[in-house]
């Protein structure tokens, strides 16, 4: 049986850095290999280090999504490129994406034109709702019922 390596703070402050640069985790792991107590395999490494890795990441992205919502509330007041860089990093580090807003637009509608789901399905059917009702008639055999 392997003998567990030792909990290394010089390792966990390289990663931290390595978080923080942006730098991927094949290149991270890559360079603390010359670190003493270094993890050699994702396995270790996110066993070892997993929760210093996502608790980081969850803090800078927490920490520029804030940034990015007081300009958006309080207004921009700093240089685009400011706004831009912090984008980017929304982008690249927190999985947000301009295509996933809603765009709501409220339309005035004519009630008179406006017709149901079900109606516009009713109609294709065959069956005419804006009829008189008595014309509607239902035949039901075991269960099975018909309507004309």
């Amino acid at each position: 049986m392997p003998l567990k390596l030792p909990y290394s703070k010089t390792v966990e402050n390289h990663i931290v850095k390595c978080v923080r640069g942006g730098v991927s985790r094949k290149d991270m792991l890559a360079s603390i290999a010359h670190l003493q107590d270094a993890p050699k395999s994702f396995s270790t490494l996110y066993k070892d280090y997993g929760k210093v890795i996502f608790n980081e990441q969850a803090e800078m992205i927490a920490a520029v999504g804030s940034r990015v919502y007081d300009q958006a509330v309080n207004g921009d007041t700093k240089d685009a490129s400011t706004f831009k860089s912090q984008e980017l990093v929304l982008r690249a580090k927190g999985g947000w994406s301009p295509t996933h807003t809603v765009n709501e637009v409220e339309q005035e509608v004519d009630p008179d034109l406006d017709e149901s789901a079900s109606s516009t399905l009713m109609s294709l059917l065959g069956y005419n709702n804006d009829g008189p009702e008595d014309e509607t008639t239902c035949t039901c055999e075991n269960d099975n019922c018909r309507c004309s």
